[in-house]
Parts: C-alpha cells; sequence; structure tokens
C-alpha cells in the first residue's frame, strides 16, 4: 500500500466516497490536464519497443477486491516499477458500458508519461501498471470508483471531440454493472524523477498508522477551512 505524506488532499478524499465524475466537470478539469500535458520527451532510456498487446474483449486475468481487472500480456524483461519513477507508457484506451457490453475506443498515445504514485492519473491505472516491469504488456480494466473520480485526472484525449466523447461514454456507464475505463498498456522505459523529494516509498503502514494520518490530515483540513470562513 502507498501512502504519500505530501498527499494532504488524497489523505482526506481517502476518508469519503468516490465518484464518478460526469460530464461538465470532467471537461472542466480537461483544461487542466492540457495545460501541463504529460506527453512529453523523456531521456533516452528506452529499451526495446513494446507493442501494446492483442488481447480479446474479455480476457481471463486477476481482480482485486477493489475491482480492479488486469491482464498481462507480456512480462517484461526490464526492472520492476517502482513508486516515484516517471514511467513511459503507450497505451491504447477504450469505455465498456457494461459488463457483457462490446469495447469502443477513444484516445491512445505512444508515449504518454506517469509520475507513478503522484495522483495526478486515474487511480486504477496508476495501481495496475505497478507490477509491470519495463518491457511488459498489459490490460487493466478500471472500474468506475478507481476512475475518473476527480476533474483533472490524466490520461485525458488532446482533442475537444475526443474528450466529448469519454465524457459521454462516463455517463452512460453510471451505475451499471461490468461498466469500466479499459487500457491496453506498453511499459517502455522509467527512471528515477529528479523533483522526487522523497516522499514516495513502497513500504506498507498498518490499518491504525494509516488512520491517525488520515485523522491528522483531516484536523488540519478542518482547520484550514474554519481559518478561511473567519
Amino acid at each position: 500500500m502507498l501512502v504519500r505524506l505530501c498527499a494532504l488532499g488524497a489523505l482526506t478524499h481517502a476518508a469519503r466516497p468516490t465518484r464518478v465524475v460526469g460530464r461538465r466537470p470532467a471537461l472542466a478539469g480537461a483544461a487542466a490536464a492540457i495545460a501541463c500535458p504529460a506527453r512529453a520527451n523523456p531521456p533516452p532510456v528506452d529499451t526495446d519497443r513494446v507493442a501494446v498487446p492483442e488481447l480479446p474483449q474479455q480476457p481471463r486475468g486477476l481482480k482485486l477486491k477493489n475491482g480492479l481487472k488486469f491482464t498481462d500480456g507480456t512480462v517484461g524483461p526490464g526492472e520492476k516499477l517502482r513508486w516515484g519513477q516517471v514511467v513511459k507508457i503507450k497505451y491504447v484506451a477504450y469505455t465498456r458500458e457494461s459488463g457483457d457490453a462490446p469495447l469502443k475506443r477513444y484516445d491512445a498515445s505512444d508515449a504518454y508519461l506517469v509520475r507513478h504514485g503522484n495522483g495526478r492519473d486515474v487511480r486504477g491505472l496508476d495501481e495496475g501498471i505497478h507490477t509491470m516491469r519495463v518491457g511488459g504488456t498489459r490490460r487493466v480494466e478500471v472500474p468506475p470508483n478507481l476512475g475518473y473520480t476527480a476533474p483533472g485526472l490524466g490520461p485525458m484525449p488532446e482533442s475537444a471531440g475526443g474528450r466529448r466523447t469519454l465524457d459521454r461514454a462516463l455517463d452512460d456507464m453510471a451505475g451499471k454493472p461490468g461498466a469500466a475505463v479499459v487500457y491496453d498498456v506498453a511499459v517502455l522505459s522509467a527512471w528515477t524523477d529528479d523533483a522526487d523529494a522523497g516522499y514516495y516509498a513502497d513500504e506498507s503502514f498498518s490499518g491504525d498508522e494509516i488512520q491517525v494520518i488520515v485523522g491528522k490530515a483531516e484536523k488540519i483540513g478542518r482547520g484550514l477551512a474554519k481559518a478561511a470562513g473567519e
């Protein structure tokens, strides 16, 4: 389990139920995502070129208790991903309106950068790639509660038409069993984030420790809200 001590907002958010962001909030957050896009040219550390996996509509795979499901196409030969790294991925993204509905493609990228664990991307995608290795391929099926639960989360289609398509799909998925955003992912490379100030760690905290951290974050949040109202 990853606990990011710097992400106060994420800690306080963890104590509240999540919801799927609909059309207008997602579009509002898209502007922020475009203003600071994750698509960029990383240092020349790419390993072998990796193709996005060709998987069936409903492949078998591992499903976690939180609803996240992933299926490996290829286990990569490179290093295992670590929290805090910058990870370059190639992906094709789909929506699935319900459990037996066909996949509908809405986005793709040959070079998307994930700052692994900083909370700026869809949580299910970030968690879904964590056990991958460089050079590996995987399908990650993200349920709504781990998907676009807040404005501004990436990856987001670059075109306005693509964002509208995604927002309509999110609205159509609401409340339907088996609905998911699906990513076919290939990990191209990963490297240490020079901006990482040491807030990430692959360490586990006990339930009691997490509750203490969340409690302190909520207390600080209440204090800030009270000060703002005075």
